[in-house]
């Protein structure tokens, strides 16, 4: 069995910026904190959309190390990695959307710079099998911390997940 955050899809239907590897100054106005956030987000969700429709990979795709780090990209790494040795995959032709509900969610970490409450939508795009039986799919809830990474730039380092029965404003 795939881990239930597999499910989920930390994503936008939105495409990634180019100029996405922008260093960000701790100067940055609150407002702007979070904006860079979800840019970060959302271009982490391009690329890991484009490892679940892959079927995993061994380890963390590379252009992936710009959006998150730590504990964060461990998990990542382990998720894709059982992905691909189960032979899981995104189902063809499908994308997850996410919605993001809150930009400070309940008890962020005292070291997180800024945090988004993010719901992954992933029934339109289940995880299947090789042979294209459903393996998983739903609602997922996380709660998204981000700090800046030895490079300067902002980064995801760490989040707390788990299943909700809808993506509506709780």
């Amino acid at each position: 069995m795939v881990v239930v955050s597999a499910c989920g899809r930390r994503g936008s239907a939105g495409p990634a910026s180019s100029a996405s590897s922008v260093s960000v100054s701790a100067s940055l106005s609150q407002d702007e904190l979070y904006a860079e956030a979800e840019r970060v987000y959302r271009a982490y969700f391009e690329l890991e959309q484009r490892a679940f429709l892959e079927g995993g990979v061994n380890g963390v795709p590379v252009e992936m190390n710009q959006y998150i780090m730590a504990g964060y990209a461990s998990g990542e790494s382990s998720m894709l990695t059982q992905m691909a040795e189960r032979r899981v995959r995104m189902q063809e032709g499908t994308r997850s959307q996410y919605t993001v509900l809150e930009q400070v969610p309940d008890d962020p970490p005292s070291d997180s710079l800024v945090s988004l409450s993010v719901c992954i939508d992933s029934t339109a795009s289940p995880l299947v099998d090789a042979d294209g039986n459903f393996v998983a799919s739903g609602y997922d809830l996380s709660r998204v911390f981000f700090k800046y990474d030895v490079d300067g730039k902002l980064k995801i380092y760490s989040s707390n997940e788990g299943t909700t029965d809808s993506c509506e404003e709780n």
